[in-house]
C-alpha cells in the first residue's frame, strides 16, 4: 500500500497526487526554516522531530512512524526538523494538491483531520504527563506510549523496537542521558524489562510497567 493508515477507497485519488520518497538513516526529510511545500505520510520507518532553541540547544519534540502525517501546517516554513532514525519511506503531497483533494472528498477530510488531531492529542498528553513525573515514571511512560503506538517487533510480540538513541529519549523527556540509563537499568534489574541490544526492549511485565508509569511502583 502506497500510503499508510487510510481507507482503500481514497487511495487511487491519493496516488494520483503523490510521489514516493526514500531516505537513509540520518538523512533529513526537511529542516526547520525550509519552505513548507509538502505534506508527508510515513509508509515505513521512524522519524525524529526536533527544534533548535535560541541558545543552539536541540529539543526533541517527538517520534513518528508508519501511518503518521507531518508537514501539515498553515505556515510558509516548517518550524521543526524531521530526521530519519531508520531507512524511511514516505508519501509526499504538495500542500495545495492535498487541500484540493480534502475539499473534494469530505469523508476523507474528516478521516484525515481525525488522524492528525489524534496524533497531536496523544503527543500532548504524553508531554503533559511526563512534566508531572519523576525520572523513572517518565521513562516508563515513554515505553507505555511506544507500546500503545504499536511500534512492536514482528518476530517478538512482547518487544518494542526503539530506533532512537538514549540521548534522544533523554532530550525528549527532559532528563540527562545518565538518568535515562539508570531508569532502564533499574527496570531491567526488577524484571520489568529485558534488553536484547540498545534498540530492542522486551516487556516482561506490562502491568508493572504501567504501574511504574503511574507512580505506583
Amino acid at each position: 500500500m502506497l500510503c499508510a493508515g487510510l481507507d482503500d477507497e481514497f487511495l487511487p485519488a491519493l496516488n494520483a497526487i503523490s510521489s514516493k520518497v526514500t531516505l537513509e538513516k540520518g538523512e533529513n526529510l526537511f529542516i526547520e526554516g525550509d519552505r513548507s511545500t509538502y505534506v508527508y505520510n510515513v509508509i515505513e520507518g521512524f522519524l525524529r522531530l526536533s527544534r533548535l532553541g535560541q541558545d543552539g540547544r536541540r529539543q526533541v519534540l517527538g517520534f513518528l512512524t508508519t501511518g503518521d502525517y507531518l508537514g501539515h501546517t498553515s505556515r510558509s516554513e516548517y518550524t521543526l526538523s524531521a530526521e530519519a532514525l531508520s531507512d524511511l519511506k514516505v508519501c509526499r503531497f504538495r500542500r495545495e494538491d492535498l487541500q484540493g483533494l480534502l475539499s473534494t472528498y469530505p469523508r476523507f477530510e474528516r478521516q484525515f483531520h481525525h488522524m492528525t488531531a489524534g496524533l497531536l492529542d496523544d503527543m500532548l498528553d504524553l508531554v503533559f504527563t511526563i512534566g508531572r513525573k519523576n525520572a523513572l515514571e517518565r521513562v516508563a511512560s515513554f515505553l507505555v506510549y511506544q507500546m500503545d503506538r504499536k511500534s512492536v517487533s514482528d518476530t517478538m510480540p512482547g518487544s518494542i523496537w526503539l530506533p532512537m538513541t538514549r540521548a534522544d529519549i533523554a532530550d525528549f523527556l527532559g532528563l540527562t542521558l545518565e538518568t535515562v540509563s539508570r531508569a532502564f537499568s533499574r527496570m531491567k534489574k526488577n524484571g520489568v524489562i529485558s534488553i536484547d541490544h540498545a534498540h530492542t526492549i522486551n516487556i516482561l511485565d506490562r502491568g508493572r510497567l504501567i504501574d511504574l508509569s503511574e507512580g505506583n511502583g
